[in-house]
C-alpha cells in the first residue's frame, strides 16, 4: 500500500478550527473507488497549522503530499512541501484549490510536482489511477505537470456533470478519528447542497464550472444530522446561490427540527441568492425563527453602473431593494449589506455615494466593506484585465482580524489588494476606506445611527453631508477621536504588513476590524461620546430641546457591559418614529413623554466577552443596541 497524505490547513480562532472539508471529500470519492482503496492507504488528514518539521516526522513514506491550498495558506504549503520533499525526494508533491491556476505559477517550485485544477474528487482520483497504472499523465484531465524535459503540461479541463455520486466525508467516517484524537476542540464545518455558479462576476473565483449541479437530498439530510448528532455549533454552507431551488425551504425547515430536538447546529451560515427573493425571505423567516442565521444578505458589491459593467453583475433596483429592506425589518429579521471596494470603474466619490444610497433605501442595520483581492482563478486575476483597467496590486500580509493580538507567524501568508485602478487613485482608496470606517463605526454599529436618519428625514442632511463632514470632524479633532483616526489613515496609507486592525487589550487578546475597534474604544470612554455629540451634532439642531431628547435616546440604546438593561425617558416618543421609518412609513416624533425599558438577553461581566459576542459575533444581527421595537 502507498502512503497518501492531504493537507489543508487553515487558522484557528481561539479553540475552533474548521474540519478540512475539501480534502475530506477527495478522500471519500477516492476510498469508494475499489482499485483506488486496493493500492493506496489514505493517512489522517494534516488539518493544524504545526511546526513544519513536526508534521514531516509525523509522515511515514508518504508516496504522495497533496495540498489544498488557498490565501490563508499558500506560503505554509510551500514551506511544508518543500521540506517533505527534502527528506522524502521520491514522495510526488501534488498542489490543488482555489490558489491553483491554469497559468502553472506554482511549478515555477522544482519541489511541486502535479497541480490539480479545478473540482478534485474525479481529477484527483483519475490521478492516483494513472500513476498506478504507469500510464502517460497528458490522457488525466484537469492536471498540469513538468514534463521530463523540463517543459510545462497543461492538460484538457475536467468538468463534471454530476455530482450525486460523491460520497460524503462526514457519513463515510473520514472525520472520525480526527473528531476522537481533539476532544477540546470546538470544529466548525461546511457542506454543500449544489455545487457551481451561473454567474461570472469577475472578482469571483467560487467555481469555475457554470452548471449548477445538486447534491441528493438524502446526502444533504444525512450529513445535516450528522453536524446535529456531534453537536457542531457553526455550519457554513459552501453554496455560491442559497434560496435558489424550492427544496433549499425543506432543508432550512430541517436545519430547524434538528436544532429544536438538539440545539445543533446553533447558526447555519448560507450566502444567498440575490435574485429570488421571496425565497430567501422565507428561508430567512425559518432560520430566525429559533435564531440560526446572523442575518439575510443582501448583497450589492457596489452601487456604481459603470462597476456593475466591469464586473459583469447585475443588481436589484433600490426600488426593490427598499420594499425588501420594509418586509424584513416588520418581520424582525436583521438584514446585512456588502460592498467591495476597489472594483474597477468605481471612484471614491462614487463608493461614498454608494453607502449612503443603502441608507437611504433603508440598510441601517449592518453594512460590512471588504478590499478587493486578486485571486488566482477569478476573471480580474487574468493578466489583459489588469492591463484594461490598470489594476495596482499591492501585497500586504494576511490581515488576521478576530485572531490573538499581536500573532507573527513564522511563516506570514499573504493577500494581493487591488490598491488603485483607472478610476481609483491611491489617495481616493485611502479616503474611501476612513469613509466607510466612519459610517460603520457611528451608523452601523449605532454610535450616531438615529442622529443621522432623524437628520435626513427631519433636517434634510443628506446621509453622505453628514457621514462626510463627520470624517472631516473626527480627522481634525485634538483627542482621543482624532488620534485614533489618524492612526488608522496613517496605517492605511503606508502600512504594507496587513495590519489593518485595532487592537486593545481591554477588549481580549483579539484584533477588530478598524470600525470595531473604533466603537469598543467610544464605549470605554462612554462620557466622552456625549460631549463629542454635542460638539458635532447639536449645531445641527434650531431646536436645543428636540436634540436633548433625541440624545437620550440615542445614547441610552447603546449596549454596555455590566447592565442589565436600562431606563430611559424621553419628552417624544422616538421609538416609534424610527419604527415607522424602518417600515417605510415616515412621519414625525409625536411630542408626549415616553418612558423606554430597554431589557439587555445578558448581562456581561467583562469587557473581552462582551467584545466578541455583542461586536464579534452580533454586529450584524443588530446586538449592539438596544431594540426599539
Amino acid at each position: 500500500m502507498k502512503n497518501v497524505y492531504f493537507v489543508q490547513v487553515g487558522f484557528a480562532f481561539d479553540k475552533s478550527v474548521y474540519l478540512p472539508y475539501a480534502t475530506g471529500t477527495i478522500v471519500a470519492y477516492c476510498k469508494s473507488r475499489p482499485e483506488i482503496a486496493a493500492e493506496y492507504d489514505f493517512k489522517e488528514i494534516i488539518f493544524r497549522r504545526d511546526d513544519i518539521e513536526k508534521i514531516v516526522d509525523g509522515m511515514e513514506s508518504p508516496y504522495i503530499a497533496a495540498f489544498s491550498t488557498y490565501v490563508w495558506n499558500v506560503e505554509f504549503n510551500k514551506a511544508l512541501a518543500k521540506a517533505v520533499k527534502e527528506r522524502y525526494p521520491e514522495c510526488i508533491i501534488v498542489f490543488g484549490g482555489h490558489s491553483v491556476s491554469d497559468r502553472m505559477e506554482f511549478l515555477k517550485n522544482e519541489y511541486i510536482d502535479i497541480l490539480t485544477l479545478g473540482e478534485g474528487e474525479e481529477v484527483t482520483a483519475n490521478l492516483l489511477i494513472a500513476l498506478k497504472d504507469g500510464t502517460d499523465l497528458s490522457d488525466c484531465c484537469g492536471i498540469a505537470f513538468r514534463d521530463t524535459d523540463g517543459s510545462l503540461i497543461l492538460t484538457a479541463p475536467n468538468c463534471p456533470e454530476t455530482v450525486e455520486n460523491y460520497p460524503s466525508p462526514y457519513l463515510t467516517g473520514v472525520f472520525d478519528s480526527i473528531i476522537e484524537k481533539n476532544p477540546d476542540t470546538m470544529f466548525d464545518t461546511i457542506i454543500e447542497t449544489n455545487r457551481g455558479c451561473p454567474y461570472n462576476c469577475s472578482y469571483c473565483d467560487w467555481s469555475n464550472h457554470k452548471k449548477l449541479r445538486l447534491f441528493p437530498m438524502e446526502k444533504v439530510k444525512g450529513e445535516l444530522e450528522w453536524l446535529s448528532n456531534h453537536k457542531i455549533e457553526y455550519c457554513f454552507c459552501a453554496d455560491s446561490n442559497f434560496g435558489m431551488f424550492d427544496r433549499d425551504v425543506e432543508i432550512a425547515e430541517y436545519i430547524v427540527e434538528l436544532n429544536s430536538k438538539t440545539g445543533f447546529p446553533k447558526v447555519f451560515r448560507p450566502c444567498y441568492e440575490k435574485n429570488s427573493a421571496e425565497r430567501v425571505f422565507r428561508i430567512s423567516q425559518i432560520l430566525n425563527s429559533r435564531g440560526i442565521d446572523k442575518g439575510a444578505t443582501m448583497a450589492y458589491q457596489t452601487l456604481c453602473d459603470d462597476a456593475l459593467k466591469n464586473i459583469n453583475r447585475k443588481n436589484l433596483t433600490m426600488e426593490h431593494f427598499s420594499d425588501l429592506m420594509a418586509s424584513y425589518t416588520q418581520a424582525n429579521i436583521p438584514t446585512y449589506s456588502e460592498l467591495i471596494l476597489g472594483l474597477p470603474g468605481e471612484t471614491a466619490e462614487s463608493f461614498c455615494q454608494g453607502l449612503c444610497k443603502l441608507l437611504r433605501a433603508g440598510q441601517h442595520n449592518s453594512i460590512s466593506v471588504y478590499y478587493c483581492e486578486l485571486l488566482p482563478n477569478a476573471p480580474m486575476c487574468d493578466p489583459d484585465y489588469m492591463k484594461k483597467f490598470e489594476i495596482e496590486p499591492i501585497k500586504v500580509q494576511f490581515n488576521h482580524i478576530h485572531s490573538a493580538s499581536g500573532k507573527k507567524d513564522l511563516i506570514p501568508e499573504y493577500s494581493y489588494l487591488v490598491r488603485s485602478t483607472s478610476t481609483l487613485t491611491r489617495d481616493g482608496w485611502v479616503y474611501a476606506n476612513l469613509f466607510s470606517i466612519c459610517l460603520q463605526c457611528f451608523h452601523s454599529l449605532g454610535l450616531f445611527r438615529y442622529f443621522a436618519i432623524y437628520a435626513y428625514y427631519a433636517l434634510g442632511v443628506d446621509y453622505y453631508d453628514f457621514y462626510k463632514s463627520l470624517l472631516d470632524y473626527c480627522l481634525a479633532d485634538e483627542g482621543m477621536t482624532g488620534r485614533l483616526f489618524r492612526e488608522i489613515k496613517k496605517k492605511l496609507d503606508g502600512s504594507l504588513e496587513g495590519e489593518w486592525n485595532h487592537s486593545n487589550p481591554v477588549f481580549g487578546n483579539v484584533t477588530w476590524f478598524f470600525e470595531e475597534g473604533l466603537y469598543l474604544e467610544f464605549l470605554h470612554a462612554f462620557n466622552e461620546l456625549e460631549a463629542f455629540a454635542d460638539s458635532f451634532v447639536k449645531p445641527m439642531f434650531s431646536d436645543e430641546n428636540v436634540y436633548t431628547e433625541l440624545k437620550k435616546f440615542q445614547l441610552g440604546v447603546i449596549k454596555l457591559p455590566f447592565e442589565e438593561g436600562r431606563e430611559v425617558e424621553c419628552g417624544y416618543d422616538f421609538a416609534a418614529y424610527f419604527k415607522n421609518i424602518g417600515k417605510a412609513n415616515a412621519s414625525v416624533p409625536e411630542k408626549k413623554k415616553t418612558a423606554y425599558s430597554f431589557s439587555a438577553t445578558k448581562k456581561y461581566e467583562d469587557w473581552p466577552t462582551f467584545a466578541k459576542e455583542t461586536v464579534w459575533y452580533g454586529r450584524r444581527k443588530g446586538a449592539t443596541l438596544y431594540s426599539v421595537g
